[in-house]
């Protein structure tokens, strides 16, 4: 049986969130896309249903942002990687984001195919009994 890591995305855009589900073959790369949420207070809810190993999460959500997202995971759920996926460069968000404990930030602008892999796989990587 396949040991895939299961991810859960968090992004209150839905074409951004149907486009990275699209982007590639998560399961013949070792992932499994476990849900969606569009802000951070309903990945929450998701993360105690799904359990992932890494939430691929936005910035700036309505209802609860992606930094009070990866805050309540580190106190609750300190296991997980998060990726933050964001369009935002500016410094403030990039060093609070890995204040909070991000694996890594990708800017949305930038993202490809190649580039989210190689990070999943990073994060993955740091994720005991999951080789």
């Amino acid at each position: 049986m396949e040991n895939l890591c299961k991810v859960l995305i968090v992004e209150d855009e839905y074409i951004t969130r149907q486009g990275i589900r699209n982007m590639m073959d998560w399961k013949a790369e070792g992932f499994e896309i476990v849900g969606e949420a569009c802000n951070g207070k309903e990945a929450l809810e998701l993360v105690g249903k799904f359990h992932p190993h890494i939430v691929l999460t936005d910035i700036v959500m309505p209802v609860m942002d992606g930094l009070n997202l990866e805050q309540n995971l580190r106190v609750k759920y300190p296991e997980i990687q998060v990726v933050v996926l964001s369009s935002y460069s500016d410094f403030k968000y990039v060093r609070n984001s890995f204040q909070s404990g991000a694996a890594d930030y990708i800017l949305k602008p930038t993202l490809n195919p190649a580039a989210l892999l190689k990070t999943m796989r990073e994060a993955a990587a740091r994720i005991p009994g999951l080789a």
